[in-house]
C-alpha cells in the first residue's frame, strides 16, 4: 500500500514538474507557428491576412497593457510597499506588453506593405 502511495505521488510530482515547463514550451510554439505564417504568406491575399492577424494581436497587447496601468493606478488597500511592489511589477508588465505590441505592428506593416507591392506589379 506504501509503494503505491509513493508510486502515485512520484508520478504526479513528476506531472506538475512538466506541466511548467508545458506553458513555456506553449509561449516557443505560438512564436513558431507565427514565424511560419509569416515566411509562408507569398499571395497578397495571404499576406493581408496574416498582416490582419497581426495587427489584431497588437490591439489586443495593447489594450491589455492599458488594462495594467489602470490596475496599478488604482488602490485596493493593504500594505504600502506590496502595494508599490505590485504597481511596479504591472507597470513593468504593461511595458513588456507595449514593446511586443510594437513589434507585432512593425511585422504587420511589413506584411501589408509587401502585399501592396506585389498587387501593383
Amino acid at each position: 500500500m506504501k509503494t503505491t502511495k509513493i508510486i502515485a505521488t512520484g508520478i504526479l510530482a513528476m506531472g506538475l514538474a512538466t506541466a511548467n515547463l508545458h506553458a513555456l514550451d506553449t509561449n516557443e510554439r505560438l512564436e513558431l507557428l507565427e514565424t511560419a505564417m509569416i515566411e509562408q504568406a507569398t499571395t497578397p491575399a495571404q499576406k493581408s491576412a496574416v498582416s490582419e492577424y497581426l495587427a489584431n494581436i497588437a490591439k489586443e497587447k495593447v489594450e491589455l497593457a492599458q488594462a495594467l496601468r489602470d490596475r496599478a493606478g488604482s488602490t485596493r488597500g493593504g500594505k504600502i510597499v506590496s502595494q508599490m511592489n505590485e504597481k511596479k511589477e504591472l507597470l513593468r508588465r504593461a511595458e513588456a506588453l507595449e514593446k511586443e505590441a510594437q513589434k507585432y505592428r512593425t511585422v504587420s506593416m511589413d506584411l501589408s506593405k509587401g502585399s501592396m507591392q506585389v498587387a501593383q506589379n
